[in-house]
């Protein structure tokens, strides 16, 4: 992985400067429009159709002297017209776009001529790689609209959705992109990580950032912030280092083909203080076990020092209590865990006023894991999801649905007997989109994992 360093940081130095395919910029918003609706042959009466533009970058942009060219019709935007963060313009053609697919063609370029968004269904303009193609769009009716905002994918319906989110009946991203944020080690500065889950995520690579610092903490992001611009081209992680350790950010992705662009927010939350110094947090696994390191000072007040577990970096649970006691002073403490699916780690560090602090997370790559026992079918999934867990003796056990961004979606408990267990398993609570799947029994602290996704 090529680990992208951020401008923002307060530790930078002239090295790191060249890393970046942008260049810092205080003074300019960074907005991103494209073209997200429109209808074609909607009102023969009045020759009149409308096109959707929705800005789905970090921040307001002005877009007075944008360009439309639909068919050759040329319109342009009135002086002073900004383009809210997230936010929907309306335009209304005078001439009727063509109703058949095959011969749509709309472009929109900035104030300095730059093509901003284009989408076609003429077979001649599908040869520039920087033109939405429309020939592959399914459905009935008079509208266009993309399957969620910003999507690569258009689809054709009889209801508008103009003026709001194209997201509905449960539509999900064709882009699955989860979101991982955590402090460096010395707690002076901190890191995100975003990851495609799609299969061969590297055809969407390189992807390209915008990302923003809320520098007044206002919780707007405007001018006076303060925005970079960035690429990682190594699949399928993108991840930004040296973040500022405390603040609000939020981030545009933008994979390589121009669309399916996705906005997170996150904060960096510091590193609280308190009669512990934890020095060094260190881990590795060589097949058999994971192995730790802790260097820690400490004058007496620590209560509780414990290893906690995750499979996805966001959700934790405590797997051991690390042997301590009564310690004061700098200590050395090397210990070892059993392996498991779980592959993200932190120490959590508990005080006599019962006051928690955490480690920054460590990952570590398993070179060895238990036989998964668990098989999932199918695979997407709908309203039933079929299960086949192994079982050592009869028992019980939980199944956790969790989302990507590390929430619990959903939880039932089964009745396991000795052997192979078929489970079938009502889904249709869980929204469309992926899922990472742990059966849990109650006897065993290793979950069986399984990414499914329900379509």
């Amino acid at each position: 992985m090529i680990v992208k360093n951020s401008n923002l940081s307060r530790l930078l130095i002239t090295l790191l400067i060249s890393v970046f395919a942008g260049v810092f910029n205080m003074a300019q918003a960074q907005g991103r429009v494209v073209i997200n609706e429109f209808s074609s042959g909607l009102s023969v009466k009045n020759t009149q159709d409308f096109i959707e533009l929705k800005n789905v970058g970090i921040s307001s942009v002005n877009i007075s002297n944008y360009i439309l060219n639909i068919n050759n019709e040329i319109i342009a935007f009135p002086k002073n017209t900004i383009l809210a963060e997230g936010g929907y313009y309306v335009v209304y053609t005078s001439k009727m776009i063509a109703k058949e697919k095959s011969n749509i063609s709309i472009s929109l370029t900035d104030s300095s001529s730059n093509l901003i968004d284009a989408i076609s269904g003429k077979s001649s303009e599908l040869n520039n790689s920087k033109i939405e193609s429309l020939i592959d769009a399914k459905g009935a009716g008079l509208i266009f609209a993309r399957k969620t905002d910003g999507d690569c994918t258009w689809m054709i319906d009889s209801t508008s959705t103009l003026g709001i989110s194209n997201q509905r009946n449960g539509s999900v991203s064709s882009v699955q992109i989860s979101k991982l944020v955590a402090m460096n080690n010395n707690c002076s500065s901190g890191k995100v990580n975003f990851t495609i889950e799609n299969a061969n995520p590297e055809k969407y690579f390189s992807v390209s950032y915008v990302l923003g610092f809320d520098a007044n903490n206002d919780g707007k992001f405007t001018a006076n912030d303060r925005f970079e611009k960035g690429k990682d081209s190594s699949a399928p992680v993108v991840e930004i280092n040296n973040l500022y350790s405390t603040g609000t950010y939020k981030i545009m992705l933008e994979p390589i083909n121009g669309c399916n662009q996705q906005v997170f927010d996150f904060k960096i939350d510091p590193c609280i203080t308190m009669a512990v110094r934890l020095k060094k947090f260190t881990g590795n696994n060589n097949g058999k076990v994971n192995n730790f390191n802790i260097e820690i000072e400490t004058d007496a007040d620590l209560k509780e020092l414990r290893l906690d577990a995750s499979i996805n970096g966001s959700q934790f649970e405590k797997v051991a209590n690390v042997p301590f006691e009564n310690r004061a002073g700098l200590q050395n403490i090397q210990f070892n865990s059993n392996p498991s699916q779980q592959s993200y780690f932190r120490i959590a560090m508990t005080d006599v006023n019962n006051k928690t602090t955490y480690s920054p997370i460590v990952h570590l790559n398993l070179t060895a894991q238990q036989p998964n026992k668990m098989t999932a079918s199918p695979n997407p999934f709908s309203d039933i999801l079929n299960l086949n867990v192994q079982s050592d003796k009869n028992e019980k056990a939980v199944v956790n649905f969790y989302a990507t961004n590390g929430a619990l979606a959903y939880s039932q408990t089964i009745d396991l007997t000795s052997g192979s267990n078929n489970i079938r398993l009502q889904t249709n609570q869980l929204q469309k989109g992926l899922y990472i799947v742990a059966i849990r029994n109650f006897s065993n602290q290793q979950p069986q994992i399984a990414r499914l996704m329900k379509g």
